[in-house]
């Protein structure tokens, strides 16, 4: 798994740049819809961005989820300051064991933490554990289907990417995040294909698995203009996933 100990401020930053406002939450805002009485596991959570989102969706029970402690102490800071009645854990997704089920599961850029497909495996499989009969995956994930070719191609949006061989299953891929301070957050993530990723959900028992295209606010073309913004949407950074637990 990627190590984000350590690293969690830089990370809460990062979450600020334009893209992320103006293209990545409205998208994802848009797929997850109203959750109003819907109970709600968010599985790598990090500092509550979207956890706390999620109960402002009104979602009646949310739980955050993640590996770093340094994030979920974060994320229980933010609570304490603004209760939103949202509870926090510190635990590995591939790994965590409850006596409920949720009616919703979002995944934040988690799925790319995995190395290899028996790690990717095993979070799908803690999901379907976790999702009740016809419930909903709902995740952001890096696109797969950036090529190297365009990893320099996010530098006017504050970010670029960097890869020390080809592009095949399990390669590591730098993250360089220019921040909004001046400051510079770095991350390594790994490859892994849709086709791959698709193939593991379904045998995991996650079907009608399909990849939305992301939707621009239009307060992003009025705040930056519309030629900003075509780079970024031939290619977006991200990519959306939902699919239906059998």
């Amino acid at each position: 798994m990627s190590d984000y100990q350590g690293h969690a401020t830089g990370y809460q930053t990062a979450k600020r740049q334009p893209w992320r406002t103006y293209l990545e939450q409205p998208s994802a805002l848009a797929l997850l819809g109203d959750l109003s009485g819907s109970s709600v596991l968010d599985l790598g959570c990090g500092e509550g961005h979207y956890t706390r989102l999620l109960r402002q969706l009104g979602a009646d029970q949310v739980l955050g989820v993640d590996l770093s402690s340094d994030m979920v102490e974060l994320a229980r800071a933010q609570e304490k300051s603004h209760p939103l009645g949202i509870d926090y854990r510190v635990c590995d997704a591939a790994e965590l064991k409850l006596q409920t089920t949720f009616d919703l599961v979002f995944a934040g850029y988690l799925f790319n933490h995995a190395r290899n497909r028996e790690e990717l495996r095993a979070q799908f499989s803690t999901i379907c554990d976790l999702l009740r009969p016809g419930g909903r995956l709902v995740a952001l994930n890096n696109n797969p289907d950036d090529p190297p070719s365009n990893f320099e191609a996010g530098r006017p949006y504050g970010y670029s990417k960097s890869i020390d061989g080809p592009l095949v299953e399990g390669a590591a891929i730098h993250y360089r995040f220019e921040l909004e301070d001046g400051g510079v957050f770095e991350l390594t993530d790994y490859y892994i294909s849709r086709e791959v990723m698709q193939t593991l959900m379904e045998d995991c028992g996650l079907q009608q698995v399909h990849w939305p295209q992301p939707v621009l606010a239009e307060e992003g073309v009025e705040a930056r203009g519309a030629d900003y913004w075509t780079a970024i949407m031939a290619t977006p950074p991200f990519c959306l996933i939902e699919a239906t637990r059998t």
